[in-house]
């Protein structure tokens, strides 16, 4: 949902790009972010309205589709066999191209050694807030400091 329009300044500038985009559910790492320093969601994923709330199923965005409606050639890819295959297909294209890899929502890559520091409020009547603010400021004296 950010940074499409690369795909279009690389057609305009005759730039072949591959774009790998995983589709996990909109804005999930952020979605969980937000869930992580005490808060409801902030409706940062894209679900269909149930009721008072965006709690329903998630979108059924086609990326792919919209790639293609750019210019590129896409592909979408729910296995690992149609990923590689896909990647195999995308490097003989004159054109960029976009892979939509449906990966599970709310997913994000853990372990790749980086901290995302995200403001927690230091007053708050809620304990989850109480609790991440605490986790924050634990992890604030390991912080390497610049």
């Amino acid at each position: 949902m950010m940074l499409h329009s690369e795909l279009v300044t690389s057609l305009q500038e005759h730039l072949k790009i591959h774009v790998l985009l995983f589709d996990n559910g909109s804005f999930g790492c952020i979605n969980n972010l937000q869930v992580a320093q005490g808060n409801k969601t902030a409706v940062t994923e894209h679900r269909f309205r149930e009721g008072a709330g965006h709690n329903g199923k998630y979108l059924p965005i086609d990326y792919a589709k919209i790639a293609e409606g750019y210019g590129c050639k896409a592909y979408t890819a729910r296995t690992m066999e149609e990923l590689a295959a896909a990647l195999e297909d995308a490097k003989k294209q004159p054109c960029s191209t976009l892979i939509d890899i449906k990966v599970l929502p709310k997913t994000m890559t853990n372990g790749y050694g980086a901290w995302w520091r995200v403001g927690v409020a230091e007053a708050s009547g809620k304990d989850s807030v109480k609790q991440a603010r605490k986790e924050l400021d634990e992890h604030l004296t390991e912080a390497r400091q610049y």
